[in-house]
């Protein structure tokens, strides 16, 4: 009866091992042969060389059983699991039911373990599969696989237990019904919510009365997407509670859902942990942002003081103040950043880095042109060259200083047209400030301060006296609108040419932005003067001296369609008869 046992252990064993466990069937053949009475000596089997390769682990129904790490007689670990793998899958549920047994022994020098279920061999288990790193002793290997073995055989026996496969089913169902209930709960709460949100919406809008844009409108839209991305968000959550339950139900795929539980649970964990160490840099944060802000309130009032002449320091100028202190909040937040930057979560992170780096390259490439004029800005500004609301020529273009921005100067001309001339222009041109010196009401006028002048010139022949032709000038300037009575007006004369004598009046103005309209009013009344008296103008060109006194006599002033009111800035003037 044991030489029987003997071949059909030795006959199963072939067909699952084959060659290459020979020396387990040979060990276990040898120990059975002492077990009973023989008539023959047992042989001693000969050493057979283990090797140790890359470890690979045997899981049985999906749960961890043993780590193969020992290359046996050619059969690597891969196949060793392999085949262990295929024995469990063959086993029947009857052979389930039998105790697992264990069998130790040696084959050459190395000790070993096998476990079989009755007469089935499942897989043997050498010193050379244990880690040095485990710090194991084959027994305590044994055990512990011992153990997972019960457990896998236990699983596979309620797998094949087709109650408890109904039981799962049924259970999944219904938790998949209550899946889609608490989905359908959370999209009628997320709908309803978002109503809510647009009646709250359109009530506010009705009672709005300003014409200033009102954030309650983005508001809504942001609560909006708020709402629906932590419906989705909670929809995902029920979905996975879902499959982890139903994982769970099902002998084979519990230790998935062990995992997954595990899984989120440590994500979790995580997340609140990561939360919690980073209190203390937002704290920091929070007192630096504090710190900074108060710095930058503080300079601003000082600035400000500064701008409306409430204070005086030195250096300093009520038209730089405002820029200035721009300037100055900018410089302090900046600092502020920089303190504050170690301590924001996340920013040792490579994204992080790798974003800074980039924004920074494409500021590199692109701010060229913008720090020019930036540059350019400050220039203008702390030359206190024009302020707002001055009148100014600046190249070609002469208007009133609408704004000094960053980037640019607008300027309002004559035509009421805005012109945005770019700070490099500005600071590359010239800039005539008509307003700055250029008003009697200017209270520098009165300490010293010579007033902006207008001016304007006449060609008249040597066969007129000079004196007359200044008489005519300032009685021109004296009956011209928006000249100022002082300072006086005076007359030089510019040059003396081939054939006539240039005469330049100058006269101060009432207002500065009356400017062009004086010069106008002006160059009527001279006009008027020098043809009352009979004194022709040479401008703007004399070629030869005419047969007569080239003038517009008193009579024909008004010829239709002309009237005293043609030129409202001007001053009316009587005409002189032919006579006179």
């Amino acid at each position: 009866m044991a030489t029987l046992a003997v071949w059909r252990r030795w006959r199963r064993l072939t067909a699952f091992w084959m060659a290459g466990l020979g020396w387990v069937i040979g060990t276990l053949w040898m120990q059975a042969s002492l077990a009973a009475p023989a008539s023959e000596p047992a042989a001693v089997p000969a050493p057979i060389a283990v090797r140790s390769g890359a470890a690979v682990e045997l899981r049985l129904m999906d749960r961890p059983i043993a780590t193969m790490r020992a290359e046996i007689a050619g059969a690597t670990p891969a196949m060793r699991v392999s085949r262990a793998q295929l024995v469990f899958d063959d086993l029947t549920e009857s052979e389930l039911a039998l105790p697992l047994g264990q069998a130790s022994g040696t084959f050459g020098d190395a000790p070993m373990v096998a476990f079989r279920l009755g007469d089935r061999l499942l897989f043997a288990l050498t010193s050379q599969d244990l880690s040095p790193e485990d710090h194991l002793t084959l027994e305590a290997a044994a055990t512990r696989t011992a153990a997972g073995l019960r457990q896998a055989i236990a699983a596979r026996r309620a797998h094949l237990h087709w109650p408890n496969l109904l039981r799962g089913a049924a259970l999944s169902l219904l938790g998949l019904a209550v899946l889609a209930a608490l989905t359908w709960g959370v999209a009628r709460a997320g709908v309803a919510l978002r109503a809510r949100l647009q009646v709250a919406l359109e009530r506010h809008l009705a009672r709005r009365v300003g014409g200033q844009f009102d954030w309650t409108g983005a508001l809504y839209h942001l609560v909006a997407r708020i709402v629906q991305i932590l419906a989705i968000g909670l929809v995902l959550v029920l979905a996975f509670a879902w499959l982890e339950f139903a994982l769970e139900l099902f002998p084979l795929t519990q230790p998935m859902g062990d995992r997954m539980g595990a899984f989120i649970v440590g994500l979790l964990s995580q997340i609140a942990l990561s939360m919690v160490s980073s209190v203390p840099g937002l704290v920091t944060v929070a007192v630096i942002v504090l710190i900074t802000r108060a710095v930058q309130r503080l300079v601003s009032n000082i600035f400000k003081a500064v701008q409306k002449g409430q204070i005086t320091v030195p250096g300093m100028h009520p038209e730089t103040a405002g820029a200035t202190r721009r300037l100055a909040a900018v410089v302090i937040w900046a600092l502020g950043f920089t303190f504050a930057y170690p301590y924001i979560p996340g920013s040792d992170s490579d994204v992080f880095k790798g974003l800074s780096v980039l924004l920074g390259f494409m500021v590199t490439l692109g701010s060229a042109n913008v720090v020019n004029q930036l540059m350019s800005g400050m220039v203008v500004v702390y030359s206190r060259a024009l302020r707002r609301g001055d009148m100014v020529c600046i190249g070609d273009t002469v208007g009133t200083v609408a704004s000094l921005d960053a980037l640019s100067v607008k300027v309002i001309n004559l035509r009421n047209e805005e012109v945005t001339l770019p700070n490099a222009v500005v600071v590359g041109s010239a800039i005539h400030n008509y307003t700055r010196h250029g008003s009697v009401r200017d209270p520098r006028v009165q300490e010293g301060w010579q007033a902006a002048l207008i001016s304007t010139s006449v060609t008249i022949g040597y066969d007129t006296p000079w004196r007359q032709v200044h008489a005519m000038l300032l009685a021109a300037a004296a009956e011209a609108a928006h000249i100022a009575p002082s300072p006086t007006s005076f007359v030089l004369q510019r040059g003396l040419s081939d054939f006539y004598v240039e005469y330049e009046l100058f006269c101060a103005l009432d207002h500065p932005r009356n400017r062009f309209y004086a010069l106008s009013a002006l160059h009527a009344a001279i006009q008027d003067q020098f043809n009352t008296h009979g004194v022709q103008i040479m401008s703007p060109h004399f070629m030869a001296q005419p047969d007569k006194t080239v003038y517009v006599p008193g009579t024909r002033w008004y010829e239709e369609p002309g009237s005293p009111q043609v030129d409202p800035a001007a001053r009316p003037h009587r005409a002189p008869s032919r006579a006179a």
